[in-house]
């Protein structure tokens, strides 16, 4: 599997966040409910705020987080959703952690930041920073002050990493 084939599959999996009202964590359109649980749910005016435990469900994808805050706009698609404090999700085949995760529908954009790893199997990259174009899928991995990026990959052929 390529570098490039490898990370497009894997930030598909937070795809959840480029979603309009029917919300969606996957990006394949999946037609299955989406169930939201946290210890308080706030709803005023086009700001929806889950805090304490939250997670988010739909179909084999969940995403976890301490808040979930999401702008809704006047004709009810997202503008923007935000999960701030150990965000975690996977789908049984990619996770991916990191503290604060958003999505702009203005810029079509997803932006993981914090402590970011993704992990395919037992491929993983590591990063300070993660930037998602929806519609183009884009990727572009940004270091932490004074890091670097790293990822450690096997091969179909040894289970040494490249």
């Amino acid at each position: 599997m390529t570098l490039k084939k490898w990370m497009s599959s894997a930030l598909c999996a937070v795809s959840f966040l480029a979603a309009n009202a029917q919300a969606q964590l996957i990006a394949n359109d999946s037609n299955e409910p989406v169930d939201i649980t946290g210890d308080t749910a706030e709803f005023q005016d086009n700001v929806a705020v889950w805090t304490g435990n939250v997670r988010v469900v739909q179909g084999e994808a969940i995403l976890t987080t301490e808040r979930l805050e999401a702008q809704i706009s006047e004709d009810g698609n997202f503008e923007t959703i935000t999960a701030i404090g150990l965000v975690r999700y996977s789908n049984g085949k990619e996770a991916i952690t990191g503290e604060r995760a958003v999505f702009d529908d203005a810029s079509r954009t997803i932006t993981i930041t914090e402590n970011v790893i993704v992990t395919q199997g037992k491929q993983v990259m590591s990063a300070g920073k993660i930037v998602y174009w929806v519609d183009t899928g884009k990727v572009l991995f940004t270091p932490e002050a004074g890091k670097r990026i790293r990822g450690l990959f096997f091969t179909g052929e040894t289970e040494k990493p490249i």
